[in-house]
């Protein structure tokens, strides 16, 4: 017996595909949806990670049997996508740098036109652009790979399992070693053939060159599972939905799991619980500070209104914000989805953060118009000699404007009268010009 690449069903004899595979149909509309996503590689890989979750999610609602042939085709459904995005890399487009040569570059056009045919569906000719691209150049790891490739899906394991082979010395290593990509897919075949003991030989060189390589890691573990080696299969199975939480979800139904299942779900339940743990302390955290930037900006805005400023406080939407990210953090964290629960706390961090800046700008906020509204308060009173002076400019004028009318009019006592009536009169309106004065400045007009 073998077992499907994809799905890892049972076989007669080794298939890329096979008639068990579950949900194919809508992977490859979630492929599209990658391909077709704009951002730069790193989002991209991000973004197929969250396109796989969310596709197994819809495919355990909408089927009710075959949910571990559905983990497994999640996993290995992606492999060609993957395989594209990874030639995106810089670390791989870093080859194209190295071909100097008219026949290097010749072979880098007849190994993309093998890509283009394999991704048509063309096998065959993929085959022979392929071969023709390594007579020119049989340095560039990508022909190796990805005529590999070409032959797993056409059902040519063990031609796979030799260019996979050789294209060992030619791996370029940076930030991971793509020696372990190769390792990863050989492995995988060891494991389709149902050889587990040398699945888990390949896959412990492939994470010892990467030990940051959750994909690797999380073959080993269900490999380990198969020989029953507990202790190295609980261990890379954390390192790996540590890394890619797509895991978690995987593992739940991963058939490979099936001889250490019990120590499995303690595992997924114990990562999840530490997950929710630092989200309900991040939540918690963040309270305090959220309440005292809600008491601040609640200052601010009495300072604000009394001081009659027109003005609008940027504390107030910024305490806003922080409400809107806690009470997310807050619903994400009571889910009981492990990814959501692991983006509780950052956000729950996030309206900490700006609590405590909404609290400081809420502060500046109310000495701002506590200072406004104490200097319109005073500046009236300091100009109380508007009082004096202005009632008597006002009077004066209005005594010689009597004093003049008077002049016209017939009688010794109609200069003097008209005079006294006038400063009278004067008086009286300076201080009501005064009084209106004084309290336009104190409404801020």
């Amino acid at each position: 017996m073998a077992k499907c690449w994809t799905c890892g069903a049972n076989v007669s004899g080794l298939q890329y595909i096979c008639l068990s595979c579950k949900g194919l149909k809508e992977i490859q509309g979630l492929q599209k949806k990658v391909v077709l996503y704009q951002g730069d590689i790193s989002e991209k890989l991000d973004y197929m990670e969250q396109i796989q979750r969310e596709g197994f999610r819809a495919l355990t609602d909408t089927l009710s049997s075959g949910l571990s042939e559905i983990a497994s085709t999640i996993e290995w459904g992606f492999g060609e996508i993957s395989w594209q995005l990874q030639q995106q890399t810089d670390i791989l487009r870093s080859i194209d740098h190295t071909l100097k040569t008219p026949g290097e570059t010749q072979a880098n056009e007849w190994r993309e036109m093998a890509e283009e045919l394999r991704r048509r569906g063309v096998l065959d000719e993929s085959e022979e652009f392929y071969l023709k691209a390594l007579e020119l150049n049989r340095l560039d790891y990508r022909i190796y790979v990805g005529l590999a490739e070409t032959y797993l899906q056409i059902n040519k394991f063990d031609k796979a399992k030799i260019f996979l082979e050789k294209s060992l010395p030619h791996a370029p290593s940076e930030e991971i070693d793509y020696k372990s990509y190769s390792y990863r897919l050989i492995g995988h075949i060891y494991a389709c053939e149902e050889d587990y003991n040398q699945a888990v030989s390949i896959l412990r060189s492939s994470i010892e060159l990467s030990p940051t390589y959750e994909d690797g890691h999380y073959d080993y573990a269900q490999y380990c599972a198969q020989i029953r080696n507990k202790e190295a299969c609980l261990s890379s199975l954390e390192k790996a939905i540590l890394a890619k939480p797509l895991y978690w979800y995987l593992a739940h139904k991963e058939r490979s799991f099936g001889p250490v299942r019990s120590e499995v779900e303690k595992l997924l339940a114990r990562i999840r619980k530490g997950a929710s743990s630092r989200a309900k302390d991040a939540i918690t955290n963040s309270e305090s500070p959220l309440k005292e930037a809600r008491e601040a900006v609640f200052k601010a805005k009495e300072a604000l209104i009394i001081s009659k400023d027109k003005a609008k406080l940027n504390s107030s939407p910024m305490c806003g914000n922080a409400e809107a990210k806690f009470e997310l953090a807050k619903e994400k964290g009571e889910s009981g989805d492990y990814v959501a629960i692991l983006e509780a706390k950052p956000i729950a961090d996030e309206a900490h953060t700006i609590a405590n800046e909404t609290k400081n700008e809420a502060y500046q906020e109310l000495k701002k118009y506590q200072d406004i509204r104490a200097y319109r308060v005073k500046k009236p009173w300091k100009s109380v000699h508007i009082f004096i002076w202005l009632p008597l400019v006002v009077g004066l004028i209005a005594g010689i404007g009597g004093c003049t009318i008077g002049i016209f009019v017939p009688g010794k006592e109609t200069t003097g009268k008209g005079f006294s009536l006038g400063f009278f009169v004067g008086l009286i309106v300076g201080f009501i010009l005064c009084i209106y004065i004084i309290k336009d400045a104190l409404e801020g007009k």
